[in-house]
C-alpha cells in the first residue's frame, strides 16, 4: 500500500492536485484550513518514505495558498507560527528514522561562512532585539531546507521539479488574474501597483513568475503539439507584465534572450518559429482585449521608469554603512531606522556588503559559485533552463529584495539539491565498477 502512495506522489495527477489546492484553498481565503492540512501531509510524507521530493510541491502548494497580508507579528495565526517547528521535526523524524548523511553539500560551508558573519555582526548592531535572533533562525532554516533535500533524495528528480515549478507558475499568474479580476478599480490597481497576494507583494510575485516561465517554454520546445503551452507562457508573461515590478519585467527582458536561443537552437528551428510569432501575436490579443489595463501599466512605466525610487542614496547608504563595519558589516538591520523592521538595500551584493561585510561576501560569492557550477556541470536541457531561471532572479535582486528572502531561497535551494544530486547519481552510473581478485 505505502508502495503505491509514494509512486502516485511521483506522478502528475498528484502535482495536479497540489497545484489545484493552492488555487482553491488561496481563492477562498481558507489557509486557516488548508496549511494544516499541507502541514500534516508533509510530516507525513517525512516519517513514512524516504525519498523526500514528493513533500516539494506540498511546501510550495502551502506557501501559495496564504492569502492575507500580516503586518505584525501579533496578526500572524498560530498555525503558520507552527509551520516552521513542525517542519523541523518532520525533517528530523525522517533524518533519525532514515539514518540520512546530513552534512553533504556543496553549498555547505557558503552556508556556514555567511551564518558567522550573521552572529559576529550582531556586535555591530545598535540593538538586538527578539527579531534579530528571529530572522537568524530563518537563516538557519534554509540551511536545514538545503542539507535535508540534499540528502534525502532517492532519484534523479529534475523532471519532476520542472513539472513542479511549471505547474506552480500557473498558480502564481492565476492568482494574479483573480486578484485584478476582484478589485473594483482595475486601473486604478495597476496605476498604483497595489497588487498584493498574502504570500506576497509584486516583486515577490515577479520573481516567482521569472523563475517559473522557462520551465514552461521547457515543455513548449519538448512536447509535440506544443501550442498548449505556448498559450500558458504567453498568460504568464502577460501576468508577469501586471506585476508592474519593474525589476522583474526587465530582468525577464534580458533573460528572453538566452530562452530565444534555447528556444531556436534546434532542428525543428521553422516550429519554433512558429511558436515564436504565435507567442507574439498572443500577447498582442490579450493586449488589445484588455487594452485600458496595459495602458494604465505603460502610463505607469512612462512616469516611474527612469525614477530610482531613491535607490541610489540607499546604495550610498550601503557603502557608508560597509565602509564602517568592513569586516561582519552592521548587523541585519543596518538600514537607516535602526532595528524594528527589516529594511534591504535593494542589491544582493551591496545588501550582504552592508549587513554581513566582507566576511558575509565571501558566504555569498561561495554560494553563487556553487549555484552556477553545479547547474553547469553535466549541461542538458534542463539544467541549462534551471540555470536560466536562477539567473534571471538574480538578476532581480541587482535593484529589489531577492537574496535571503524566503520567496528566493527556498526555491533556489531546492533547485541546487535537486541538480547536485543528479549529478552524483550519473557520476555513479558512469562509474566502472572494479573487483580485487584475492
Amino acid at each position: 500500500m505505502l508502495k503505491k502512495i509514494e509512486k502516485f506522489t511521483l506522478s502528475t495527477p498528484y502535482l495536479l492536485i497540489c497545484s489545484a489546492m493552492a488555487i482553491i484553498f488561496w481563492t477562498f481565503r481558507l489557509e486557516a484550513i488548508g496549511v494544516p492540512i499541507i502541514l500534516v501531509l508533509m510530516f507525513v510524507q517525512f516519517v513514512l518514505f524516504k525519498d523526500a521530493m514528493p513533500s516539494v510541491p506540498l511546501l510550495l502548494s502551502g506557501l501559495f495558498m496564504v492569502s492575507q497580508v500580516f503586518t505584525d507579528f501579533s496578526d500572524i495565526p498560530f498555525y503558520l507560527y507552527m509551520t516552521p517547528p513542525m517542519i523541523i521535526v518532520g525533517m528530523i523524524i525522517h533524518m533519525i528514522r532514515f539514518k540520512t548523511k546530513f552534512w553533504q553539500g556543496k553549498m555547505l560551508w557558503g552556508i556556514m561562512i555567511m551564518f558567522l558573519a550573521m552572529i559576529l555582526s550582531a556586535f555591530n548592531a545598535e540593538e538586538v532585539t527578539i527579531y534579530y535572533l528571529f530572522y537568524s533562525l530563518i537563516g538557519l532554516l534554509y540551511a536545514l531546507i538545503y542539507l535535508f533535500y540534499r540528502n534525502s533524495l532517492d532519484n534523479d528528480h529534475i523532471q519532476y521539479l520542472l513539472k513542479t515549478m511549471v505547474l506552480m507558475g500557473i498558480v502564481v499568474a492565476m492568482e494574479t488574474l483573480i486578484y485584478y479580476l476582484r478589485v473594483d478599480d482595475v486601473l486604478y490597481a495597476i496605476e498604483n501597483k497595489t497588487i498584493k497576494l498574502g504570500w506576497g507583494i509584486s516583486n515577490y510575485i515577479a520573481t516567482y513568475l521569472v523563475m517559473f516561465i522557462p520551465a514552461t517554454i521547457y515543455f513548449a520546445k519538448n512536447t509535440k503539439g506544443n501550442y498548449f503551452w505556448i498559450l500558458i507562457a504567453i498568460f504568464e508573461v502577460a501576468m508577469l507584465l501586471l506585476t508592474a515590478s519593474r525589476g522583474g519585467i526587465l530582468a525577464f527582458a534580458i533573460m528572453a534572450i538566452p530562452l530565444a536561443i534555447y528556444l531556436f537552437k534546434s532542428k525543428n528551428w521553422r516550429i519554433s518559429l512558429i511558436t515564436f510569432v504565435t507567442a507574439v501575436v498572443g500577447i498582442g490579443m490579450i493586449v488589445w482585449i484588455n487594452y485600458d489595463w496595459f495602458v494604465a501599466l505603460f502610463n505607469r512605466f512612462e512616469t516611474v521608469m527612469l525614477d530610482d525610487s531613491g535607490r541610489m542614496e540607499i546604495y550610498a547608504e550601503a557603502l557608508r554603512v560597509f565602509t564602517e563595519h568592513p569586516l561582519f558589516g552592521g548587523g541585519l538591520f543596518a538600514r537607516i531606522d535602526g532595528n524594528d523592521v527589516y529594511h534591504m538595500y535593494h542589491n544582493t551584493f551591496l545588501h550582504t556588503l552592508a549587513t554581513l561585510g566582507s566576511v558575509g561576501f565571501v558566504g555569498l560569492i561561495w554560494q553563487l559559485y556553487v549555484q552556477i557550477s553545479v547547474l553547469l556541470k553535466h549541461i542538458t536541457q534542463a539544467t541549462i533552463i534551471l540555470f536560466i531561471s536562477i539567473l534571471g532572479a538574480h538578476l532581480h535582486g541587482m535593484v529589489d529584495n531577492i537574496y535571503y528572502m524566503p520567496q528566493f531561497m527556498i526555491l533556489m535551494l531546492i533547485i541546487v539539491a535537486v541538480v547536485e544530486k543528479s549529478n552524483l547519481l550519473l557520476v555513479a552510473s558512469t562509474t566502472p565498477i572494479t573487483t580485487v581478485s584475492q
